[in-house]
């Protein structure tokens, strides 16, 4: 014998459907009117190259040659060569832009003009400065890089000679699970980088005797241990007309005009 509250609740209806719990049983279809909206929405959003985009940081357009795919959430890039901390900072440009936070520590000459002329507004940066006389050790630096870790999407460091190889295994295991991204200007240290960036830098600008740094030219090498082959590109830093463009852009830069005016002695 049925009692009255197992027919009652027989009788009510599967949410969301009006129909009776005893028609879906026996085998009624049910319907959700929002259900092609839901799924339409679960596959944009599950999708490759949806997926891809949500592991990647976009980067600076300087930089889409090395970079096509962006950076990858959770990997270590190590900046080496003479524009080092140039190219950490444009490293971090095309994610600020899309709203990302930079936290910098170990670098003592890091500068804001540095990051204007990259595009990345002060504002979104944060830097962590040492005291000269009291240099930060291990333990410090492990719980300063924690920290940045936890709270910023790209953590630009300069000082890994300083730390212990089992600190920065914790590091880097932090890393990958919080999905940022670690920036190491110089000496890797400990650090098991994934990617490697090195530039040498020419300027342009001085003649014999006159003249001032007006151009600089960055010739990038880019390796890592899941590329098959080093890829390379040259890059105005800046450029004639104060842009950071590929040197093969068509049309990009305008020419530089060579002429030295002429001294007269007037007394």
């Amino acid at each position: 014998m049925v009692s009255t509250q197992t027919a009652q609740a027989a009788m009510e209806p599967v949410p969301g459907t009006g129909v009776p719990r005893t028609g879906a049983r026996a085998g009624w279809t049910v319907r959700n009117p929002s259900a092609p909206d839901r799924l339409s929405a679960l596959v944009a959003r599950v999708s490759p190259g949806a997926m891809a985009a949500e592991r990647t940081l976009a980067v600076h357009p300087g930089l889409t040659t090395l970079f096509p795919e962006g950076l990858a959430r959770g990997a270590t890039v190590l900046c080496a060569g003479g524009a080092a901390t140039s190219m950490a900072t444009l490293l971090s440009a095309g994610a600020v832009g899309g709203g990302a936070w930079v936290g910098v520590a170990g670098l003592p000459t890091f500068g804001v003009q540095a990051c204007r002329e990259a595009g990345v507004p002060s504002e979104r940066v944060v830097l962590v400065r040492e005291q000269p006389t009291t240099p930060f050790d291990d333990g410090t630096w492990g719980q300063v890089l924690g920290a940045l870790i936890d709270g910023f999407e790209i953590v630009i460091f300069g000082a890994a000679a300083s730390l212990r190889a089992g600190t920065a295994r914790r590091l880097q295991a932090r890393l990958q699970t919080r999905g940022a991204v670690l920036v190491v200007v110089g000496d890797a240290g400990p650090f098991a980088c994934d990617q490697r960036l090195a530039g040498v830098a020419e300027w342009g600008g001085l003649g014999d005797g006159h003249g001032h740094l007006a151009t600089r030219q960055v010739h990038l090498t880019l390796d890592g241990r899941r590329q098959q082959r080093p890829r390379h590109d040259t890059i105005w830093y800046p450029s004639p007309t104060g842009a950071i463009v590929p040197v093969g852009l068509v049309g990009a830069v305008a020419p530089v005009d060579e002429r030295v005016a002429s001294l007269q002695r007037t007394g």
